[in-house]
Parts: structure tokens; sequence; C-alpha cells
């Protein structure tokens, strides 16, 4: 039964299927959110009470689009992506959501590696970086840059349920993480900033 005192809130997850993207799914589902998994197969992942399979890609403006539609929060998990194709999967994701317009634009989180984007000495970063950071800045959306911890790899949602202290120390880690950025939503902090991950705190 839900919590009446929850906001219950519509949330997507691009590349749902990392460590990453697994613990957000398991935690917005505790919290009682109603959470799409947005993947090119929907197959990927076996839905469950809460969960839903939609197709989605960050391979275009409009396969963005009709993903995100309706969506109040969307996360795009980015960590095992190459530099070279960050720009365009964001700059799509941007486009995607300011196309919606009067429809509702959701707010965006973009999790992967920032470091060459943020502080780079290099050349080729610098000149890879300028269009996305450009975008970023007038797309007058609501963003949040979140740098991607440090996870075991291949973690599932399962391994993130049972008590507390039956949970794994890797899992508990990404389960935190992921309670850390939820907290964000609810609180609306960090709002067109980086932020980064660290511990149990989320901090």
């Amino acid at each position: 039964m839900h919590n009446l005192e929850t906001p219950r809130l519509k949330l997507g997850v691009f590349n749902p299927r990392d460590s990453f993207g697994q613990a957000l799914i398991a935690a917005a589902l505790h919290r009682q959110h109603e959470v799409s998994a947005l993947l090119d197969d929907l197959n990927g992942i076996t839905a469950r009470p809460g969960l839903r399979c939609k197709l989605g890609s960050l391979d275009s403006v409009e396969t963005v689009k009709r993903a995100i539609a309706g969506l109040d929060v969307v996360f795009a998990c980015l960590g095992e992506e190459l530099e070279e194709d960050l720009p365009p999967q964001c700059g799509n994701l941007l486009d995607g959501a300011l196309g919606l317009g009067s429809a509702g634009v959701p707010r965006l989180f973009l999790i992967g590696h920032w470091q060459w984007l943020l502080d780079s000495d290099d050349s080729d970063d610098e000149a890879l970086g300028a269009g996305l950071r450009r975008s970023l800045d007038v797309s007058g959306l609501d963003w949040t840059l979140v740098e991607m911890p440090a996870l075991t790899p291949g973690l599932r949602i399962d391994d993130f349920s049972g008590a507390a202290t039956a949970i794994a120390a890797d899992a508990r880690h990404a389960l935190d993480c992921a309670e850390a950025l939820l907290d964000e939503v609810r609180l609306g902090l960090h709002r067109r900033q980086c932020l980064r991950l660290r511990g149990s705190d989320g901090r």
C-alpha cells in the first residue's frame, strides 16, 4: 500500500542495467515511486510491481522525447559510455527534454565521469566538452551532473533486497549512493551543478 505522505513520482532510467541503474530502481521502488526502465530491448529487464520497461535510447532527439514524455525525473546512467559519445547523447537528452515544451519537462540527472569536462587541461577534451558545456549553460533545464561513484559491476535489483544487515557491503554502498540521489530529488538540491557521490552519506 502506498504511503500517502510520500509524493509519488514517475522516474525514468536510461541504461538501467548497470549497477547504479539497478540500485536506483531498487531504491525508487522501495520509496513507492513509479519507475520506467528506458532501454532498447524490452526483454532486457524483468518487469515487477512498480517497474515498467519502455523503449528508449539516447541515440536521437525523437527517441528521447518519446521515452521521457510524462516523467517527472530522468536519470541517464552514462558511466560506461566513451567520452566521445557523451556530448551527442547528452545533447539528445537536453534537446528531447526541451522538445516537450508545455507537456512537462522533467528534472535531469546525468550520471557519469565528468572530470574531463570540468577540469581538463587536454586540448582534445577541451574541444570535446565545449559544446556540451554550452548546451548545458543555455538549455535553461533543471539538470544536475553526477560524478559516477566507484561501484562493483554486475549488481542486480535483488542484491538490494532484504534486511539491511543482510545486504552485502558492495551492494549497500551502491544503494546508499542511489538513496542519496533520490534525496536530491526530494530536497531539490544541486540544480545546474555537479554533484559527487562519495559514500554512505552520498556527499
